[in-house]
């Protein structure tokens, strides 16, 4: 479970970036689900992110308010699935971002390059406390209205923000103008598997919020095929290998709205991951901590409260459908530090450009090789890791082969020429 420190002001020259190791006590906290009630641990952490962390000129408010209630918001759905706990109800809990939403439009129109952003933290809001539901009328359908005739959509450059601007006006019913090779675009990236099997962590979260959008959020058929959940999978993998819950999470999010269930081990290593966070009452001084990690592990949680989960009969640890309730008295500038981790990418990857470059070994010998050099620098344990990661997924053999960049570039290849035609090998070197 989440270990929550004692309510305290650290000293100035303290460590801010407390990492999960330390002397810490849990405190366990029976659950209550978001919205269910006033006192229940929703309404502490809406005031830390709206009045404590950042001041709401400074645009990582808005992201980070926009990424709370989007978490708020699924919880409740998968909470009112089978619970009935269908909405806030008591707008109690939301009230620290009520000045907020009164003065949207301003915000709006002075920063409309963060148009996402502001809109997104008004339909999560009205959509929370039951509003969203009553009409074309509500606030955040006037800003939607406004973000459409000012075609802030057409200023977008990029083909995974022109979807979540579609995803998000269409919650009110607004269709963007029609752009007929925006999905094909997005789906062919997504088909690229080998674009995922190196490490690149900005192509893996667009991999990820490509599934997002085109299935919003699960709840539609993404018509994606084969081709993404490989892409997903060795996306995954390159997680697991660099200890990155943030991204992990996210992946395990993404193939279940494909359908498909990840690996047992990665999700055992989410829920142990998780029990890590440490989150310490008024300890938040600026500088960015593991809040969107926690919050996408706690988003993964939800998912994965099946009923078998709930039973205790997959394999990982009972699902959690609520943030940590704090303290009584806790609150102030929430600091969320994410578990001690040791990546095994980056000696891996260094393995491989001084040793594997040399080598004239298949692929399948490199991972031998690969496996055995690990072990002797590291110990056994890592070495374990390793061939853990590889039995995970039946995939690995072909992540692997991409991965250990054991092709030569140097070869003769064949070049394309000016009008696309494939001509003669030739040297390139």
């Amino acid at each position: 479970m989440t270990a929550i420190l004692p309510f305290t002001r650290p000293a100035a020259g303290d460590r801010k970036d407390r990492r999960a190791d330390i002397g810490t006590v849990s405190s366990h906290q029976p659950p209550t689900g978001p919205g269910t009630s006033v006192a229940g641990p929703v309404a502490p952490w809406v005031e830390s992110f709206a009045c404590h962390r950042r001041s709401p000129q400074d645009v990582y408010w808005l992201k980070e308010n926009a990424e709370l209630l989007s978490l708020l918001r699924v919880m409740q759905q998968r909470v009112g699935e089978g619970v009935g706990a269908g909405d806030f109800r008591d707008e109690a809990d939301l009230s620290p971002l009520r000045p907020f939403y009164e003065r949207a439009a301003r915000q709006l129109r002075f920063f409309p390059q963060y148009y996402r952003f502001i809109l997104s933290i008004c339909l999560d809001y009205e959509d929370l406390i039951g509003t969203g539901r009553i009409g074309p009328d509500t606030r955040a359908a006037e800003l939607a209205h406004w973000v459409a005739h000012q075609g802030l959509v057409e200023a977008e450059m990029s083909d995974l923000q022109r979807a979540e601007a579609r995803q998000l006006l269409a919650r009110r019913g607004i269709a963007v103008p029609v752009d007929p090779g925006l999905d094909d675009r997005l789906r062919r990236f997504a088909r690229r598997c080998q674009t995922f099997a190196i490490p690149n962590r900005k192509a893996a979260y667009e991999l990820t919020h490509i599934v997002f959008y085109l299935s919003d959020y699960g709840r539609r058929d993404l018509g994606l095929d084969g081709a993404v959940q490989r892409s997903l999978t060795y996306a995954g993998i390159l997680a697991c290998l660099d200890q990155d819950l943030d991204l992990l999470s996210e992946i395990c999010i993404a193939l279940r709205y494909c359908g498909v269930t990840p690996p047992p081990l990665w999700e055992q290593a989410l829920a142990r991951a998780s029990e890590g966070f440490v989150i310490t009452p008024d300890g938040f001084h600026g500088d960015m901590d593991g809040y969107h990690a926690y919050f996408v592990t706690q988003w993964w949680h939800v998912l994965s409260a099946t009923p078998a989960a709930r039973n205790g009969q997959s394999g990982v640890a009972e699902p959690m459908t609520e943030l940590a309730a704090l303290p009584e008295g806790a609150g102030g500038a929430l600091h969320i530090a994410m578990p001690a981790s040791t990546s095994l990418l980056r000696p891996l990857s260094a393995w491989l450009l001084d040793v594997g470059g040399l080598s004239r070994m298949t692929a399948r010998q490199l991972w031998r090789s690969a496996v055995d050099d690990i072990a002797a620098q590291y110990g056994a344990p890592t070495a374990q890791q390793l061939l853990d990661l590889q039995h995970s997924s039946p995939m690995f053999h072909s992540f692997w082969q991409i991965f250990s960049r054991s092709d030569d570039c140097g070869a003769r290849l064949r070049v394309i020429g000016s009008d696309g035609l494939s001509l003669p090998p030739r040297s390139t070197f």
